[in-house]
């Protein structure tokens, strides 16, 4: 005579450590891409929109005298000169694309990843890494930094394997897969 099968039935309400880590990654996801679809909006502004600010944006190349920094400012700067506007809306879009995954969870590696990276270049470019470091009145090192740490914090915490469309793309990616965070198992 075989022995029943026993399985553990969850308690009603109860949920796993991992899975509770998950969720609380995942609205930290959801609160930081509110941020950049705030700050997506402010590119969408008409000022922007029309490149008419970005000489202030990217015009710190004349204060920074470190060489391969100041190269780099005014590599920036004469690639938004070319076409202020294609540049400016390329801007608010990769922003607003940004956002949007990171609220629904699409493409969360691809995004994690990608806006660590355009942070990085938003840092390094329009903030000029947030140089001189010595100036008076310096109190830190431009909010890109933060951007590049919770993207990248964010993908280390999985932040996309639960509450995200991830989990339908990911199973049809085929060989980029990769590019979706994998579902959560319970």
């Amino acid at each position: 005579m075989s022995t029943p099968v026993t399985r553990a039935v969850p308690v009603a309400g109860s949920v796993s450590p991992t899975f509770r880590r998950l969720r609380a990654a995942a609205v930290a996801r959801i609160v930081f891409g509110v941020v950049w679809a705030i700050d997506a909006t402010f590119k969408w502004l008409p000022g922007f929109v029309h490149g008419q600010t970005l000489g202030k944006e990217l015009g710190k190349a004349d204060k920074i005298t470190i060489p391969v920094v100041h190269q780099w400012l005014e590599l920036w700067h004469t690639v938004a000169n070319w076409s202020p506007a294609a540049f400016a809306v390329g801007t608010a879009v990769i922003e607003t694309l940004i956002a949007l995954g990171l609220i629904f969870g699409a493409f969360s590696n691809l995004v994690f990843i990608g806006s660590a990276v355009f942070s990085f270049g938003i840092w390094s470019a329009a903030e000029g890494f947030h140089l001189p470091w010595n100036a008076p009145g310096m109190t830190d090192l431009g909010p890109s930094v933060g951007y590049i740490f919770a993207s990248l914090g964010l993908y280390y915490a999985a932040a996309g394997s639960v509450w995200s469309v991830d989990a339908v793309l990911q199973p049809k990616l085929g060989n980029l897969s990769w590019l979706a965070a994998k579902p959560a198992t319970v």
